[in-house]
């Protein structure tokens, strides 16, 4: 998006969401880019789905995404 448009709708530029064609190794969900994102920033061996990665944390994907922005600096892609 042209920066002269961005500033117009005020949107960031930010990755979009694709699937991947793997699943995630605990409940076999498919994955997305998100997801892979979050796996490798905790050094996981093997990638899982948002929701496995909240429930191991004990927390809910909001707070975990805001977890990743304050800590790891990264924000979700468009799309979640």
């Amino acid at each position: 998006m042209p920066k002269d448009k961005q500033a117009q709708t005020g949107a960031e530029e930010r990755p979009q969401v694709k699937l991947l064609d793997t699943g995630c190794n605990a409940c076999g969900k498919r994955l997305n880019s998100w997801d892979a994102r979050c796996s490798k920033a905790l050094s996981y061996k093997h990638a899982v789905c948002e929701s496995c990665m909240a429930e191991e944390y004990d927390m809910q994907p909001e707070e975990l995404r805001a977890y990743f922005e304050e800590v790891f600096g990264m924000r979700p892609c468009l799309g979640l």
